[in-house]
């Protein structure tokens, strides 16, 4: 199996090149993912949100740092793109993943660094 860090970028190239099935099977059956603005998803919903309801349309994951430990990590850095409403954007953000014993996320939660409260 990869190593978790290998496995974080994974996903980061996977979801930059547009490729949502492969971004999909990167994930459990199972699995859980939280991301402000939208219920949790899980399972099948994941595969959804990437296949259409993502308000994101294009763009790449700038990664500043990767932490592990054991089958958890962190990562943080900037999203650069644009979203389907034609709008550019720029946002920090921090992702904390969970992964299973075959490697696959079983968890995964996002936060964004912009004014929200």
């Amino acid at each position: 199996m990869a190593s978790v860090t290998e496995l974080v970028k994974r996903y980061y190239s996977t979801v930059d090149a547009g490729d949502a099935d492969a971004t999909s099977a990167l994930f459990a059956a199972a699995a859980s993912y939280d991301r402000p603005g939208y219920p949790t998803m899980v399972g099948r919903q994941i595969t959804d949100f990437y296949h259409g309801e993502r308000v994101i349309e294009s763009g790449s994951h700038s990664l500043q740092e990767i932490l592990v430990d054991g089958d958890r990590a962190s990562s943080r850095g900037v999203f650069s793109g644009r979203l389907k409403d034609g709008s550019e954007t720029s946002v920090g953000f921090a992702d904390f993943f969970l992964f299973d014993t075959e490697g696959l996320i079983a968890e995964r939660t996002t936060y964004f660094y912009q004014a929200a409260v």
